[in-house]
């Protein structure tokens, strides 16, 4: 009964889903109530129940307590489908200097693809993301607000959700188990110089420049990191 009750519920979390999708709800969207959805899918509490939180775990929806709370459509958070990958990673025996590599090679074929996107919109996003330079970057909340959407804008350029995903996941990943990578002060200009030089090359269609470029500064963002990090490179990434 419990391996029915669980097949049930992995088929009432799909048509969840599928209806969030159809119905464009966004982050935040609250779902019908669980009289509605126990009659719209024509299953028992118990499985419906057990859909929601198979949904929960995977990050797509907030189950909110209270007499007004209910099930609502999850902000689309990289960092949940990072949480499920650091399960398989982990049984995989992958250290985070494999999962750097990894970020390394996505990177890198994003900002190509971005660069061989046909219209102006991957242009358009570009000029979006670099808005206003820090007028000091040696202020850390300035220099963040300048440069954390970055890589996130790139991969909305290329057009490619499933590897723009995959990519800001592996870096959520790192964010949350080891740190947030914020470089000096001295080195700061040096990544602005690189932000600007790929979003150019992306501008101007330039798909192996693009390529070229982003691999470079990946490059020496994972050396950075090997050089500030040297103890967690070897460290088997943990699903926790």
């Amino acid at each position: 009964m419990a391996q029915r009750t669980e097949k049930v519920a992995e088929s009432v979390a799909r048509e969840i889903v599928q209806e969030i999708r159809r119905n464009n709800l966004e982050p935040g969207a609250t779902l019908p109530p669980e009289s509605a959805m126990l009659e719209r899918f024509g299953v028992g509490r118990g499985s419906l129940r057990e859909a929601l939180r198979i949904l929960e775990v995977n990050g797509l929806v907030v189950l909110k307590p209270g007499p007004r709370g209910g099930p609502v459509v999850a902000p689309r958070d990289p960092a949940s489908f990072g949480q499920m990958m650091t399960l398989h990673l982990q049984a995989l025996g992958t250290t985070y200097r494999q999962l750097l590599e990894a970020r390394v090679e996505y990177e890198a074929v994003l900002a190509r693809m971005a660069a061989e996107r046909a219209g102006d919109e991957a242009a358009q996003i570009m000029r979006a993301a670099m808005g206003t330079p820090p007028s000091q970057p040696g202020d850390d909340q300035e220099y963040v607000g300048a440069t954390g959407g970055f890589h996130s804008a790139v991969g909305l350029a290329s057009g490619n959700p499933v590897l723009a995903l995959a990519a800001d996941a592996i870096y959520a990943i790192w964010s949350v188990r080891v740190t947030r990578v914020l470089y000096p002060p001295d080195q700061r200009d040096d990544v602005l110089r690189d932000h600007a030089q790929i979003a150019r090359a992306i501008e101007k269609r330039d798909a192996r420049r693009a390529e070229r470029l982003m691999r470079e500064h990946m490059d020496r963002y994972k050396e950075f990191c090997e050089a500030r990090y040297p103890a967690r490179m070897d460290d088997l990434v943990d699903w926790s």
